[in-house]
């Protein structure tokens, strides 16, 4: 039976959480292929004023964050697969819907339009959201042992991470070859197969606990990370004005090299454990914008890039580890979940300021390295003061 069904795993990547890890790696895509060009799409065609499709991804992300707040309802009344498949499904329309507003007989959206697009993208906010957290904060968890727990968390966060770039890429490389709603069909069918994905795995029944509340930040936000949150919200949502302002194949696929660099210096004890990797991390961000907007060159789409992902990344890492380390054991889907958020907060919220900066593109670069600036400088003060902390105590 379904709610006797709990298995021990000597391994972390045995069948069910590779499932789980593919689901989460096409969930991911069918969003970030989808949402962050949906700006680009709609004023290419002159479907929309810049402004309107701006706003589309604010709302998007306010869709995200308002939805943490029923997660720990949901979840505890509801089974988390039932959950996460509705959401999927949901997901999946919404991305369906928005091509409506695309391909339409009329140039400019009227104003009623205007509601119903915004509308569709609070909602597409709010079941990404909602899947997001179920799949990769708890079912991906309820599946693994948990001397694995802290690399399940990683894995999930890294999935999330590169397909941040890997959307994208996707997106600008069937623009041209799927026209018409095809791309949104492509982007609906990905959300579909997430959730088959995860309906062919067996969850142990667990009987929901009392005296929840409806709105809760429980398995939300963590609020003893707030300023680690902060911190990762302004480094990506540098990612997202950069990443808008030279939206080309070659320069997020140099940005993913950088990540998978990245990815693979952090299994160096020494890079992993290091306690100013952020510090570096920012520094060497920071020296490629510098390096972008001082001189243009061949190494704008390359080499340049590469140095800006491996720096976002290794600095993210650092910040994810501070978050992790600063909960208790039974907060840590709390802690991924306060990620999530910060990440794809500042990440939307870049690419929404971004497409505002398309035409300037050294104004957009600009704000990109005081946002890199402003999170080292309070990455430092907290160092500072736990050190002073740690000598007071002691």
């Amino acid at each position: 039976m379904d709610t006797q069904y709990t298995p021990t795993y000597n391994r972390l990547w045995n069948r069910e959480f590779t499932l789980l890890t593919i689901a989460e790696l096409l969930l991911c895509i069918s969003c970030y292929m989808t949402i962050p060009l949906l700006p680009l799409r709609l004023t290419t065609e002159e479907h929309a004023s810049s402004c309107l499709a701006s706003f589309t991804i604010v709302t998007f992300i306010i869709g995200v964050c308002i939805s943490g707040f029923f997660g720990s309802w949901l979840i505890q009344n509801y089974r988390r697969n039932k959950v996460f498949l509705v959401s999927a499904i949901c997901l999946g329309a919404t991305i369906l819907g928005l091509s409506a507003f695309e391909f339409q007989e009329q140039p400019i959206v009227r104003e009623i339009e205007e509601y119903t697009l915004l509308a569709i993208c609070f909602a597409s906010g709010a079941v990404f959201g909602t899947a997001k957290r179920v799949l990769s904060c708890t079912l991906l968890i309820d599946k693994t042992e948990s001397c694995h727990r802290t690399d399940a968390n990683y894995t999930a966060i890294w999935i999330a991470r590169l397909t941040v770039i890997i959307g994208p890429i996707l997106a600008l490389l069937l623009r041209e070859e799927l026209r018409g709603s095809l791309f949104y069909i492509v982007g609906a069918a990905m959300s579909l197969a997430s959730a088959v994905l995860v309906m062919c795995v067996k969850f142990p029944f667990r009987a929901p606990e009392e005296g929840v509340h409806l709105v809760s930040i429980d398995r939300f936000f963590l609020p003893r990370g707030a300023t680690i949150a902060l911190v990762i919200a302004l480094i990506t949502a540098s990612l997202g004005i950069v990443m808008t302002t030279r939206l080309t194949i070659e320069f997020c696929t140099s940005v993913m090299v950088g990540f998978f660099l990245a990815a693979c210096a952090l299994h160096i004890p020494a890079i992993r454990n290091a306690r100013f990797a952020s510090a570096v991390g920012n520094t060497l961000a920071i020296i490629a914008i510098l390096t972008m907007f001082a001189h243009d060159d061949i190494l704008d789409s390359t080499l340049k890039p590469m140095l800006f992902g491996f720096g976002i990344a290794l600095s993210s890492s650092e910040q994810l580890y501070k978050l992790l380390g600063s909960c208790d054991h039974c907060q840590r889907s709390t802690a991924e979940s306060t990620y999530f958020l910060s990440s794809d907060g500042g990440l939307f919220l870049g690419i929404a300021a971004g497409w505002q900066l398309t035409t300037a593109v050294k104004s957009a670069e600009e704000i990109a390295l005081g946002l890199i600036v402003v999170a080292t400088i309070i990455c430092s003060l907290n160092v500072l003061i736990k050190k002073k902390q740690a000598k007071h105590h002691a």
